[in-house]
This record gives structure tokens, C-alpha cells and sequence, in this order.
């Protein structure tokens, strides 16, 4: 069961960074938000290098934000790694080489990259509720700081849900990360034990009688 959870959050977490939604054309303030992770980055890096009048923010020019960009390449980071372990625990794919330990090493990496970027960005655009209302980028801003405390909180969830998953089965570091039980070769067990029967017929003689 708990390796169905992982698949879930593992899902979850592809979906935040991968799919790109149309909505960031919108300016409705409900659709900014409809972006994820990775969209929203790579849309913040594009207007920024693009941007030929003043920021509303920073008043600059052809600009970027190097916390983005580390966003943008935590979020690559975390497709290729969900990708990977989602095919580890469905389809029990790359069993020697998809170890808890390699697991956990990822998973713990992406969660310092994810808590380095959210909190300098957090940090760097504290309070945009002023400029929330009429600005598109505000918005996108807001959505990007959201998403990337969200991606945060699904690979800490990730990590204690594979490492309870791993303490439940008994497993070592170094077993697959699958979550699953090992499956019995086919014949093992399916016959009942056989032993070789000797039989000896003892032969009574008796004694001829005149």
C-alpha cells in the first residue's frame, strides 16, 4: 500500500513541474496561479531577458533572476528523478541500479535545492499583494513562490513516506526501491516435497522339518 502513496506523490510532483498551462496568457488573477513549476520559471526567465521597458519591480532591463534559474533546474531535476522511481515502483523497472539509498540521496538533494530557492525567493519578494491585483508578473511571482514551497513539501513527504516504506519491509539500503515484496520464481514451491522410498521385503525362512 505504501508504495502505492509514493506513486501518487511521485505523480503529484511531475505534474507540479512539468505541465505547462495555457492559463499563464490569462490575466485573471485565478488563472495566474494555474501555471506550475516549471512554466512558471522558464515564463519569468523569458520576460525577463525580453523586458525592453523598466520592471514594475526592479526597473531593470534584460535581466534575470539567478534563484529562478535554480528553480527551473531543480524542477528538471525533479522530473528526471520522479520519472525514474515512478517506473522503479510501477513497473519494477532498473531493480539493481534504483537502490533506497540512491533514492533517498536524491530525494534529500532535491530537497535542499527546493528549500535554498523557495527561501531566497521568498525572501527576495516578500510582499507583492500590492501589485498582486494589477500586475500579470506579480502574480506569476506569487504562483512561482507557492509551487516551489509545494514541490518542498511533496519530497519531504516522498522521504519519510520511502523511508517508512523501507523500515516496514525490512529492507536494506541497498534493496530495490520498488516497496514491493520479492516475487517467488516460478516452480519454487510449487510441488510438494518428494523423498526417495526404499522398500525391503523381508524374506522368512523357515526351517525345513524331515
Amino acid at each position: 500500500m505504501m508504495h502505492v502513496i509514493r506513486a501518487i506523490l511521485y505523480i503529484l510532483l511531475v505534474s507540479l513541474q512539468l505541465s505547462f498551462s495555457w492559463a499563464l496568457e490569462s490575466d485573471d488573477p485565478k488563472f495566474a496561479c494555474s501555471g506550475t513549476l516549471l512554466g512558471l520559471t522558464a515564463y519569468r526567465i523569458n520576460y525577463t531577458e525580453r523586458l525592453n521597458s523598466g520592471d514594475i519591480l526592479t526597473f531593470r532591463r534584460r535581466f534575470y533572476d539567478p534563484v529562478v534559474v535554480e528553480l527551473l533546474v531543480t524542477a528538471c531535476l525533479g522530473i528526471i528523478i520522479s520519472v525514474a522511481f515512478l517506473a522503479s515502483i510501477l513497473g519494477r523497472a532498473g531493480k539493481d541500479a534504483l537502490t533506497y539509498a540512491l533514492e533517498h540521496i536524491c530525494l534529500i538533494t532535491l530537497w535542499i535545492l527546493f528549500l535554498v530557492g523557495s527561501g531566497v525567493f521568498t525572501s527576495r519578494w516578500t510582499n507583492l499583494g500590492w501589485c498582486r491585483g494589477s500586475y500579470k508578473i506579480c502574480r506569476i511571482l506569487e504562483a512561482i513562490k507557492a509551487f516551489s514551497w509545494i514541490c518542498w513539501a511533496l519530497v519531504t513527504l516522498l522521504i519519510l513516506s520511502s523511508l517508512y516504506n523501507m523500515i516496514q519491509r525490512r529492507s536494506g539500503w541497498w534493496s530495490a526501491a520498488d516497496g514491493r515484496k520479492e516475487r517467488e520464481p516460478s516452480g519454487s514451491g510449487s510441488y510438494p516435497e518428494t523423498r526417495a522410498t526404499t522398500t525391503t521385503t523381508a524374506s522368512h525362512t523357515e526351517p525345513l522339518t524331515a
